[in-house]
């Protein structure tokens, strides 16, 4: 019984060391440290690397690490030789002092003028317009045989010349847009317009000093009737694209 005993007793003893040789509780808190101690020092020397040579292009070229801001276009691409002479950057009225320098805030009060000197532009249209239908209306009954008109007209063709003047000058002084597209609208037409009728407004007023004054009718009456009628016809047609 003695030997039976003591054999059970070690069978006993060497399970339990089998067991705690195969426990992994006592086992885990000392080798997970290890294996990680062997795995993460890899990933953070990578790492280090991947951020130290992020640091060193941001250092050594900046220029190159981040997008460069885009500049902002201030005059449009197809500008006229007009609006650069007046308003480009090295244009007269920068370099005279008149017009601040080219820059966003000075855009933007530019702008502003140009609308209110388009809109004076289209004002004066109309009242050029009256003018014009009257002075050509005064020239008619002058061809009629009402020499009374005379000084009516006279004074219709003074004013009509004024505020063309005037209202030309209007939109060929204004600043010029930020952008300004290569498209046919009425616009377009409108300027297309404008140079038949600035060349009637100068054609006619020559053919009418030419016309002496005489009541009866003469070839270069006709002929500044007819110059008169067209420049009339084309500046109403060019202010009606504009404004419907």
């Amino acid at each position: 019984m003695k030997y039976i005993a003591m054999v059970a007793v070690l069978t006993v003893l060497s399970i339990q060391t089998m067991l705690g040789q195969d426990d992994p509780l006592p086992l885990v808190p000392e080798a997970a440290p290890q294996s990680n101690q062997m795995f993460m020092p890899q990933l953070d020397v990578r790492t280090q690397l991947v951020l130290d040579q992020i640091s060193r292009d941001q250092f050594l070229a900046p220029s190159d690490s981040f997008p460069r801001p885009t500049a902002r276009k201030l005059l449009p691409n197809n500008i006229s030789w007009m609006e650069k002479g007046l308003w480009g950057e090295d244009g007269f009225l920068r370099t005279s002092g008149i017009a601040a320098p080219l820059t966003p805030e000075s855009r933007t009060s530019e702008l502003s003028l140009r609308r209110g000197m388009l809109v004076a532009h289209q004002i004066g249209g109309f009242v050029t317009l009256g003018l014009m239908a009257s002075a050509a209306y005064a020239g008619q009954k002058i061809i009629d045989g009402n020499s009374g008109y005379r000084p009516y007209h006279q004074a219709f063709v003074a004013g009509t010349i004024a505020t063309y003047s005037i209202t030309g000058l209007l939109s060929i002084l204004s600043p010029p847009p930020v952008i300004r597209r290569d498209e046919f609208s009425t616009t377009t037409l409108h300027k297309t317009l404008a140079w038949v009728h600035a060349a009637g407004m100068i054609i006619t007023p020559i053919l009418g000093s030419m016309i002496g004054r005489r009541s009866s009718s003469t070839q270069k009456e006709h002929i500044h009737q007819l110059s008169g009628y067209i420049t009339l016809t084309t500046f109403a047609a060019s202010m009606i694209t504009v404004t419907f």
